[in-house]
């Protein structure tokens, strides 16, 4: 039987992850961060805690993996871990934050007249079954707003909510309160809340380095570093039929220049979706090739796709870049046996 456990996880100073930009001199000057980091850039910072904690080397792990496997089949091979990494998500006291379902609508004013602690209405939008109007678009059958409540609705993407909205849309309430501040959330109140109020973005100047760890003349770039806000840690999910071999607590040190964090294993996290429904939630990226099949084909609302390469393990390698679905792709699929555990039944 594969089960969760949750890991919160709490930065020690700022984080960086970097995208698919390049870092040749003369290419780009800036670096922009991705941010929610990638499954996979967790899932190896858990797996190094493990080889760590446990002591062993990496380099004896890539040499006999099988050995290692068989210990700790948490770890997996090098090419396949031996788990699922859901999410990840974010914490706001006892509130959990789950990305904002890409078809959710909502009439706001322009941010400048945005009033906090207020409810606006919020729509989720369905497929169009039928296409009287002709439309054309990159899926044949595309989400849409009927009786839009405002004329200029605005789409959520990279918006954060609690889990209670859910229910509260279902059943039709009038609004949904807007948060500009995390800890001031009540337990299982119904908020959505933009991603400024989870994290803060710092632009950081560095040198480039020679061999010898001394400066190169002229060589200056910008990177672009997260901060979480007060009160405000990552989530992310361990789903796998092996015992959780990591300890209770600890540290991982993530993406760029491996930043220390501290981490928590958590009890229990109530992530159960409805029995019944009839859309699927990424939690997080998804790569759209490992997709089944059906859900390929199926209605989807996105934001943009995400290209991402990575590092192989295996190969010592760079991986091929691949496409991805962002947190809080919805599909319209009904599916009666397991979902992927990366989707959440809404």
């Amino acid at each position: 039987m594969r089960t969760t456990t949750w890991l919160a996880i709490d930065p020690v100073d700022t984080l960086f992850f970097r995208g698919a930009e390049s870092m040749e001199a003369g290419e780009n000057h800036e670096v922009d961060t991705m941010f929610p980091p990638m499954p996979a850039t967790i899932t190896g910072a858990i797996r190094t805690a493990v080889l760590r904690q446990k002591g062993i080397a990496p380099a004896d792990y890539q040499k006999d993996p099988e050995t290692w496997q068989r210990q700790y089949p948490l770890l997996g091979m090098p090419n396949q871990p031996g788990f699922d990494l859901l999410g990840p998500l974010f914490q706001a006291g006892e509130n959990l934050l789950l990305p904002v379902p890409a078809h959710w609508y909502a009439d706001l004013p322009e941010s400048s007249k945005m009033e906090w602690n207020k409810a606006y209405p919020v729509q989720a939008a369905a497929v169009l079954d039928e296409n009287p109007l002709g439309f054309a678009g990159s899926v044949a059958q595309p989400f849409w707003v009927r009786q839009p409540t405002g004329s200029d609705m605005k789409d959520l993407n990279s918006w954060w909510t609690t889990l209670a909205s859910f229910p509260a849309l279902e059943e039709g309430q009038k609004g949904i309160t807007f948060v500009s501040n995390p800890n001031s959330l009540q337990a299982g109140e119904a908020a959505i809340l933009p991603a400024s109020s989870l994290f803060v973005r710092e632009e950081r100047v560095g040198l480039a380095l020679t061999p010898q760890r001394t400066a190169k003349e002229g060589h200056l770039y910008s990177a672009v570093h997260v901060r979480l806000r007060e009160g405000v840690s990552l989530v992310a999910g361990i789903h796998s039929e092996h015992p959780c071999s990591i300890n209770d607590e600890g540290i991982l040190q993530l993406g760029g220049e491996q930043r220390v964090c501290r981490y928590r294993l958590r009890a229990h996290l109530d992530l159960q979706g409805k029995d019944a429904g009839k859309h699927l939630l990424a939690l997080g990226p998804v790569e759209l090739s490992a997709l089944p099949p059906e859900f390929a084909s199926a209605p989807r609302a996105s934001g943009k796709l995400l290209r991402i390469g990575g590092w192989d393990m295996a190969k010592g390698f760079h991986k091929p870049m691949s496409a991805w679905l962002p947190a809080g792709t919805v599909i319209a699929h009904r599916r009666t046996n397991e979902i992927s555990p990366q989707f959440l039944t809404i």
